[in-house]
């Protein structure tokens, strides 16, 4: 009876083994991150374990040894599958984005006796005439729905026409798109405590940008690609539209290792690919949906933008701090308005000091010109530490952190597809950099029509050269490298992924 007992037991292990094997094996091959190499590593350590199990039962001597160094490898699988799994579904919640989400609110100021929406029924709405009229009609919908009347409006041609009607109390209530509030409060400062919320409603809108259609087959990673990096200036949610801050280009060509980042000034006065011809800031092109500022550089650049990644104020911070930090390089010393100092040359920052870091520009003789230069410079750093090799043991953290962080449509078998590239071949990435050029000037705006607004009027000669460079990089071509202090890159080397 006791020697049939252990037999059964012994059974026992190599069966819940084998399944564990198995199932760990099928993961791997469906989250299709691992290049093939360590793949077959994997799988025949796996086998052999597994024949090792098998024969150890059949042995009076070894089948102790065989049960706990089963047990064992049962408990590493286990904790293995989740946490490959956790980072693959990390990934898979952040990629294929294709909503955003427009926030409109029902304002009074503050010293409004109103405090519901229902008591403001009766006033004179303010409203937009024209721009983002869908999502207006949509609030006033919701809003007679609610109180079963309709209520009356008054028109106006801009958000800083509407604002003023309301703090002029022509209109008793404005239906307020949230999306321009920073902009707002440039002329209004203390629009935060003006004014009150009454009630809110959010409109989603599928976000459509024209995708890769090419199969996710190994030629295709290496095919060269465009992604836009749009830094949106809220904390919160990444699906809410906002002015976009930050707007770069990254060109890549994976199979000459290449990086080309692109920075164009927020004030560049372009026309959106919404505004029929009329110009405006490029940081307004957020507003109206990321797929705005994907068309409108387009436009610009006469390119194809294949994929966008989309990063806040919060998500910034935790991409650096899931990365463990950053070295980041600074053409300034500079204090920066938010605390951190920072020295020319590189810098080891933490989460709160990158975005520190990123936002400021009022101790720069070249203002906001100099901030997307330091853009371009963190960018190159985070893509520096998340291509380390050493990376892969923080690979759960990191993923589950950029899980809140950052929106793409880049699909989820496409990223692991390069992340699979990168583990296999380990390029030596060259990171470029260029930035569009202009002279400052006051003008109208698409969004602001009623006002003058501080803008960069666009150099020809600037963004012929930015084409040139993006053809080339396309073209599988390399750029006149312009290091920064070579002794200061190799001691930036030596701490790569630490």
């Amino acid at each position: 009876m006791k020697q049939l007992l252990g037999k059964k037991i012994g059974l026992v292990f190599i069966i819940v083994q084998f399944l564990l094997t198995m199932g760990f094996i099928g993961l791997a091959l469906y989250v299709d991150m691992f290049p093939l190499k360590y793949l077959m590593i994997v799988v025949l350590v796996l086998i052999f374990i597994m024949l090792y199990t098998f024969f150890s039962q059949m042995s009076t001597r070894l089948y102790v040894l065989g049960r706990v160094l089963s047990g064992i490898f049962c408990v590493v699988m286990i904790l293995g599958a989740a946490y490959l799994w956790q980072g693959y579904m990390a990934i898979n919640n952040m990629a294929e984005a294709n909503i955003k989400v427009d926030e409109m609110s029902v304002i009074v100021m503050a010293d409004d006796a109103a405090q519901t929406i229902d008591d403001a029924v009766d006033y004179n709405f303010g409203i937009i005439s024209e721009i983002g009229r869908e999502y207006t009609d949509s609030m006033i919908n919701s809003i007679q729905t609610d109180v079963g009347k309709t209520i009356n409006v008054t028109e106006y041609n801009d958000m800083v026409s509407l604002v003023d009607s309301l703090y002029n109390k022509t209109v008793g209530v404005i239906i307020f798109n949230e999306a321009y509030r920073e902009t707002i409060k440039e002329k209004y400062d203390e629009f935060d405590t003006q004014t009150r919320v009454l009630g809110q409603h959010q409109i989603e809108t599928v976000v459509e940008v024209e995708e890769d259609n090419d199969e996710d087959e190994m030629e295709s990673v290496k095919k060269p690609f465009i992604v836009y990096l749009s830094g949106i200036d809220v904390y919160g949610s990444l699906s809410k539209t906002s002015r976009s801050d930050v707007n770069i280009i990254a060109v890549i060509n994976p199979e000459t290792a290449q990086i080309l980042l692109v920075n164009t000034p927020r004030d560049y006065y372009v026309p959106l690919s919404i505004s029929k011809g009329m110009g405006d800031k490029l940081t307004h092109a957020g507003i109206y949906g990321v797929d705005v500022s994907i068309k409108t550089l387009e436009m610009l650049y006469d390119i194809d933008i294949d994929y966008y990644v989309r990063v806040n104020f919060s998500g910034l911070k935790n991409i650096v701090d899931a990365l463990g930090g950053v070295k980041v390089y600074s053409d300034y010393t500079f204090t920066s308005d938010w605390g951190p100092s920072f020295v020319k040359g590189y810098n080891n920052v933490n989460g709160a000091e990158a975005l520190a870091f990123c936002r400021e520009r009022h101790h720069f003789g070249a203002g906001d010109n100099q901030r997307g230069i330091n853009h371009q410079h963190m960018v190159a750093a985070i893509f520096d530490k998340a291509t380390s090799p050493k990376i892969i043991t923080k690979f759960s953290k990191l993923m589950k952190s950029l899980e809140d962080s950052f929106e793409t449509n880049m699909k989820t078998k496409k990223i692991t597809k390069y992340v699979k590239f990168q583990m296999d071949e380990t390029p030596d990435w060259n990171i470029e950099s260029v930035s569009a050029m202009g002279t400052g000037g006051k003008t109208y705006t698409y969004s602001m029509p009623s006002q003058r607004s501080y803008v960069m009027y666009p150099d020809e000669n600037s963004i012929k050269n930015v084409h040139d460079n993006i053809q080339t990089i396309l073209d599988g071509g390399k750029l006149k490298s312009d290091k920064k202090d070579k002794s200061e890159k190799n001691d930036k080397d030596k701490d790569k992924g630490n």
